[in-house]
């Protein structure tokens, strides 16, 4: 569901370009989906689809980056469903989670950034870090309520792992640590140069939107999503 006032609301205070492209192209990009999701079912490349799609329709740079991000075959879409946990479900399990990538999606949530509820029913932001985080004033108030909310599931342990190659992810995780520890929670925060790699081996529930980690793990849990759609009031939620 798209919250078309709260958009209006963002384009005239000082959000942007790529929400008031996103308002007045949203028709234009469903279709683009539609033909994007045909492809994808017939077995075509996802980047070789993308290119051809968004030729078809004159995409900028952010429209592809909503295609690609949001769109999936049906058989994507199965495998993610079918590992997908409720939040009744986690009581008493292990969740280990993408440090930088929930992180990100909540903090873009606070910010009234635009959000996409996916085909493989994972909501995910338009943010990307490329080797460093920024620090605002929403880093510890984020972490506080991803842990805070944690708490209310009764996890039996919670793993968070940052990224080592992106800056600041020491302190990151020492932040972490610390909101874990004041709230009471068994777990952990550390720093990992192959985040990808254990989150795609354990047996524990996996939290995070990274589509290659989503199709290798066993257990899923949105957690950023189960966050923002029970936490945030007015958050912008685009779907195709």
């Amino acid at each position: 569901m798209i919250h078309w006032e709260r958009l209006r609301w963002l384009y005239h205070s000082d959000q942007g370009y790529m929400l008031s492209r996103m308002y007045d192209r949203f028709e234009v990009l469903k279709e683009a989906a539609v033909d994007l999701r045909y492809l994808l079912d017939r077995g075509y490349r996802k980047e070789s689809a993308l290119r051809l799609i968004g030729d078809k329709y004159q995409l900028d740079k952010s429209e592809r980056l909503v295609l690609y991000r949001s769109t999936y075959s049906k058989n994507e879409i199965q495998n993610v469903k079918e590992k997908m946990l409720e939040s009744s479900m986690v009581s008493g399990k292990d969740l280990w989670i993408d440090g930088f990538n929930v992180l990100n999606t909540v903090e873009a949530a606070l910010k009234g950034e635009l959000l996409i509820l996916c085909d493989d029913g994972i909501v995910r932001d338009f943010s990307q870090v490329y080797g460093r985080y920024r620090f605002s004033q929403l880093t510890l108030s984020s972490l506080q309520l991803i842990m805070g909310e944690l708490k209310n599931l009764y996890p039996s342990c919670v793993r968070v792992f940052y990224d080592s190659q992106i800056s600041k992810s020491g302190e990151i995780a020492k932040i972490t640590r610390e909101v874990i520890s004041n709230l009471g929670l068994r777990g952990d925060a550390e720093t990992t140069k192959t985040v990808d790699s254990i989150l795609s081996k354990t047996d524990a529930v996996v939290c995070t939107s990274d589509s290659v980690i989503l199709s290798a793990c066993r257990y899923i849990f949105d957690l950023a999503g189960y966050i923002i759609t029970s936490r945030i009031d007015n958050a912008v939620i685009l779907t195709l």
